[in-house]
């Protein structure tokens, strides 16, 4: 226990002073900015009454065996979504000495939304926000399955949580919509109970205002 109270402590102090304003797409810079990332710092940053709605989604299914990350930027005439995955130590396959890190990147495709297909998305996290427990003070382990949504919503900034233990995360109504969008073939991994508390595991912990992580 006490190991694991000394690991949480530094990494969060980590991401505490390292701000994500770069590219997640980077596995360099991800894991030093990684827990700001999932905060929606950035989107937070530049959340105003004249800036377009903008919305993120990180998906951590056990952060050691998979990530997934959507990146929503809204228009007048739908979105564009920006989806990134990652599995397990990645694709050796991958590997090249012009990109070292290759194997370990973010595998990302690009889509143009509708605003049919857009209204979907936004219209099921509406009411998922509405149905599940208050974000504020939750705690998201990162060897358990959550969601993750930073939202910029009319010149207002919310962080929102869905964890395993706290909803029925396999029905979250927004989750069809948006994978419907995502053209990285790299297949979704369902949540499964976790026991326990892995060693090597970390715990993010939102404020209690529910607008951003505690660090």
């Amino acid at each position: 226990m006490r190991r694991f109270a000394v690991t949480a402590v530094a990494t969060l102090g980590l991401a505490a002073c390292t701000t994500f304003e770069g590219s997640v797409d980077n596995p360099v810079e991800r894991s030093l900015t990684w827990f700001s990332y999932v905060a929606g710092d950035d989107i937070r940053a530049a959340c105003s009454t004249n800036s377009p709605d903008q919305y993120r989604f990180v998906y951590n299914a056990v952060y050691e065996r998979q990530i997934r990350a959507y990146d929503l930027h809204l228009s007048a005439d739908g979105a564009d979504q920006t989806s990134r995955t990652r599995n397990r130590a990645g694709n050796v396959a991958n590997f090249q000495f012009r990109s070292p890190l290759g194997p370990w990147e973010l595998r990302r495709s690009d889509a143009k939304l509708t605003n049919v297909e857009l209204a979907a998305i936004l219209n099921g996290l509406q009411g998922d926000v509405a149905a599940a427990p208050a974000s504020a003070g939750q705690r998201l382990r990162s060897n358990k399955f959550y969601w993750a949504v930073a939202a910029c919503q009319a010149g207002k900034f919310r962080l929102h949580a869905f964890e395993q233990d706290q909803v029925e995360i396999k029905s979250l109504a927004f989750r069809a919509p948006l994978l419907a969008h995502d053209m990285t073939e790299i297949e979704f991994l369902e949540a499964k109970q976790i026991e326990g508390f892995s060693d090597n595991a970390f715990e993010i912990r939102i404020n209690r205002t529910g607008d951003g992580i505690v660090g």
